[in-house]
């Protein structure tokens, strides 16, 4: 549900998602909201009219935590970056699909196995069983792992190697 501060009221409400919603961010225009799910989605949503402008099908790693990026151009998640201006869809008026594994990440991420560090969406470091995630943060180049042991990682990757 999407609310007026002002007045109390409730301006919107989002329907789609088949299970619990765990993680919610509006763009920094705020015309768009992003809701992560149980059902293993990501909806993008325009605010005004209350549709679903996109469908991001996935694994569960990535919906513990989203949040746009500074222009709008980027949903940030728990597995890394996905560029939504390569999405031609973003704004269409009619609801589209696209499955996570589809959608090219940028920079750094996780597979959606939790076996590897990925850099543009190809395996590039493998994690070996006592450092695979529990949960992750990733922001440009650093990576924070949280272990099953207690453990927490963080890896910090330089550009031009």
């Amino acid at each position: 549900k999407i609310w007026a501060v002002a007045t109390g009221t409730c301006t919107q409400t989002l329907e789609g998602h088949s299970s619990s919603v765990n993680s919610v961010a509006f763009s920094p225009d705020s015309t768009l909201v992003a809701s992560a799910s149980n059902d293993e989605t990501v909806k993008i949503w325009d605010v005004a009219t209350g549709t679903c402008t996109e469908t991001l099908e996935g694994h569960s790693n990535i919906l513990s935590k989203i949040s746009f990026n500074h222009t709008g151009s980027h949903l940030c998640t728990g597995t890394g970056t996905i560029d939504l201006a390569t999405q031609s869809t973003l704004y269409a008026v009619l609801p589209t699909t696209a499955t996570l594994q589809t959608v090219r990440r940028q920079d750094y991420g996780i597979s959606q196995d939790d076996m590897w560090i990925t850099r543009s969406s190809e395996n590039w470091l493998w994690l070996p069983p006592g450092y695979r995630l529990v949960c992750s943060a990733i922001a440009a180049s650093t990576i924070v792992i949280g272990c099953a042991s207690g453990r927490v990682v963080f890896m910090t990757f330089s550009a031009n190697k």
